[in-house]
């Protein structure tokens, strides 16, 4: 499994410092597969993104540069933000001042009990 991990930050990285695009780590997937396959056949076809790179903000700031694992998840979405001047989704901006309903920590044994509890079940 690390292996494909460390594939997939090298290709965001990869087409990041050739293009300035910023992929997530689903696109950076099929990237992969597609230019394994197209080295073999010499097909040419298009990748249709089908996640935000907002959704795997750590992954994908991670990828470019080590850097940003100092930062939080905010700081990171301001980052993506700057780099890629793609507008922030408005349900992650909704998050930043959104209320915190569930903050409890329970044993992975209690978990099933936890969730009926919070349930109402």
């Amino acid at each position: 499994a690390q292996i494909y991990l460390t594939v997939t930050k090298n290709r965001i990285k990869e087409v990041y410092d050739k293009t300035g695009y910023i992929m997530d780590t689903h696109t950076a997937v099929a990237s992969n597969v597609y230019y394994q396959k197209a080295a073999q056949t010499g097909v040419k076809t298009v990748i249709a993104s089908t996640a935000s790179p907002y959704k795997f903000t750590r992954s994908v700031m991670d990828s470019i540069d080590e850097k940003y694992d100092s930062m939080t998840d905010f700081e990171l979405v301001d980052e993506l933000n700057k780099l890629s001047g793609v507008k922030v989704p408005q349900a992650i901006e909704e998050i930043r001042t959104a209320p915190i309903l569930h903050d409890r920590v329970c044993d992975k044994s209690e978990m099933e009990k936890t969730v009926k509890e919070i349930l109402g079940l």
